[in-house]
């Protein structure tokens, strides 16, 4: 039996996610993180939905699932599953989750229907700004793709106080049905034009689709 979502969840490897994660649910604030990943308790299978190619008609996904790719060239570097998370990290292949320059990182919270992507970005937001001195918070996008309300916005540190580094992340949350979906790109250097344009259009695609509902079929 297949599990009600295929989820994929990611963290940022850095000093801030851990405690802005708690922040923006506070179901999470009585846990403990590790410094590199917010984790989910048992579900039976971990996947990562790829979208698949036109010439698959038949994808294999059922219920609800988080539809994102592994970029060219990344790979899947860490996954883990605990506390009604699930996360994967994937980085550059010749990069690792303890020493990268971009980081994509993947959050599903597994039965979480109670955080709209507003209220998910005011709080990871407060708590980043709290977290970087002279920190900036930048919207880009919101309403509604394939059904589901989503937000998308930028944050910016200028001096990661535990790497002493410059970084940015790009944020998608979606509220899904079943669950809430949280797909970041992070930076630790300034990306040029064509690096923004590229990840932004790797954002657009990521979508969740529920093979239940007709107005919100999977591929």
């Amino acid at each position: 039996m297949k599990p009600n979502s295929t989820l994929l969840f990611i963290t940022l490897a850095s000093l801030f996610l851990p405690a802005c994660l708690a922040s923006a649910f506070p179901s999470l604030s009585t846990q403990t993180p590790s410094p590199t990943l917010a984790s989910i308790p048992q579900v039976p299978t971990l996947s990562i939905a790829l979208t698949p190619p036109p010439d698959q008609p038949d994808s294999g996904l059922e219920n609800e699932n988080l539809l994102v790719a592994v970029p060219p060239g990344f790979k899947i570097d860490y996954e883990a599953e605990q506390n009604n998370i699930i996360v994967n990290e994937m980085v550059a292949e010749n990069e690792s989750v303890n020493d990268w320059t971009t980081l994509v990182t993947v959050q599903i919270f597994q039965g979480e229907k109670n955080v709209a992507p507003g209220q998910f970005q005011e709080n990871l937001t407060q708590s980043w700004l709290g977290a970087c001195p002279n920190s900036e918070s930048h919207p880009v996008a919101d309403g509604v793709e394939n059904g589901y309300n989503f937000v998308l916005w930028m944050l910016y540190c200028p001096l990661n106080p535990s790497t002493q580094k410059v970084e940015y992340a790009y944020i998608k949350a979606i509220q899904g049905n079943d669950s809430f979906y949280d797909v970041q790109i992070a930076f630790r250097y300034d990306p040029p034009e064509e690096d923004i344009t590229y990840w932004m259009n790797y954002l657009r695609e990521v979508v969740v689709c529920d093979t239940r509902i007709a107005e919100q079929a999977c591929p």
